[in-house]
């Protein structure tokens, strides 16, 4: 599944990562914890307005359980699909990514295991990450691009 995004650096592990991390349980709570992070950023928060806080948690969480080997539940769209609205920058990936980690660690995942976690989460940088407002479109006609401006500085103008 998703073959783009399975592979990491990191040395193999002795056993199916969905069970190293201890599950979809695991995975579910550490997502937890970060979408209450994201949902709380003065800036990050700003992607999410109107959107379910659950659905978010539910579909990220289906979609890495199939990702860490675990069963493949997860229906939605691959990231470069499900984000061209999003002006999702190098510095908003990097706070994202930061805050997953915050959340990995504060769910006392093994180091080990965080950085593959890490990684793989890293490798969606790529699809998801855009230089403006230019290089966003809609998903669906009419649908609105997402460019919250970072607190304290002016909107994204273009």
């Amino acid at each position: 599944m998703h073959a783009q995004f399975a592979q990491a650096d990191t040395p193999p592990i002795d056993r199916p990562l969905i069970d190293a991390l201890g599950g979809r349980r695991a995975i579910l709570q550490v997502h937890k914890t970060f979408y209450a992070k994201v949902y709380a950023h003065p800036w990050l928060k700003g992607f999410f307005i109107g959107v379910d806080q659950e659905h978010q948690i539910n579909q990220l969480t289906d979609f890495m359980v199939g990702l860490f080997g675990g069963p493949r539940m997860y229906s939605g769209r691959l990231p470069n699909k499900a984000h061209p609205h999003l002006l999702v920058t190098d510095e908003v990936f990097d706070i994202r990514h930061d805050l997953l980690r915050q959340a990995i660690e504060e769910a006392g995942i093994d180091n080990d295991l965080a950085a593959i976690w890490l990684e793989r989460d890293e490798l969606f940088r790529k699809v998801i990450v855009k230089t403006s407002v230019s290089e966003c479109h809609g998903r669906y006609k009419n649908e609105p691009i997402v460019a919250p401006a970072r607190p304290g500085m002016c909107p994204a103008v273009e």
